[in-house]
């Protein structure tokens, strides 16, 4: 079987179990760019993470953040993981997308919905040279761009998010005043 150009075992190295457990896995900022806010970009305000897992040979990951100044609504918030396979380099695991003020792009209205994407076991064995989180769904797990920071950052173990984006407590201490977690 093919696997991204390469040659594999009878199954893709990245399976959905394998896939859940890098979602797992306790994460750490180590390093953020630009240390303090955002850099502002064509109308883009954008930062990038660099995340460590506490050992020296554990998976690496990043982090890419970016919200239009123009329509606030419209962000994308992703966490990309290193494979050892040269022919790959390095994919996006998930991300999680504010609406993105379309409504007729796509037949199920994601565009423009808060959103999440995910890569997929199936995407991985297609044979693409550049596999991108197709799986969608539309969710309720926020609504704004601090809310999808806050639940992007809980959702996949990052464990001291609130280090480097303080404004996010106001955001967890309004839940936990009002009864969620």
């Amino acid at each position: 079987m093919t696997y991204n150009g390469a040659t594999s075992s009878d199954e893709p190295r990245l399976t959905e179990q394998k896939i859940q457990k890098l979602l797992a896995v306790p994460k750490a900022i180590s390093e953020k760019s630009p240390v303090r806010g955002f850099k502002e970009e064509h109308n883009y305000r954008r930062c990038n993470l660099t995340l460590e897992t506490g050992t020296d040979d554990g998976p690496k990951f990043t982090v890419f953040i970016r919200q239009s100044e123009v329509f606030i609504e419209d962000f994308s918030i992703g966490l990309r993981y290193r494979t050892d396979d040269k022919a790959i380099g390095t994919i996006t695991l998930i991300r999680y997308n504010g609406a993105h003020g379309e409504a007729s792009r796509h037949s199920d209205g994601h565009y423009d919905q808060p959103h999440i994407h995910r890569i997929t076991e199936q995407v991985l064995a297609s044979g693409s040279k550049r596999p991108e989180p197709k799986q969608r769904e539309i969710t309720d797990k926020y609504i704004s761009f601090e809310q999808a920071l806050r639940a992007f950052f809980e959702d996949v173990g990052v464990t001291n998010y609130l280090e480097y984006f303080p404004d996010l407590r106001q955001l967890h201490q309004l839940d936990l005043f009002n009864g969620h977690q």
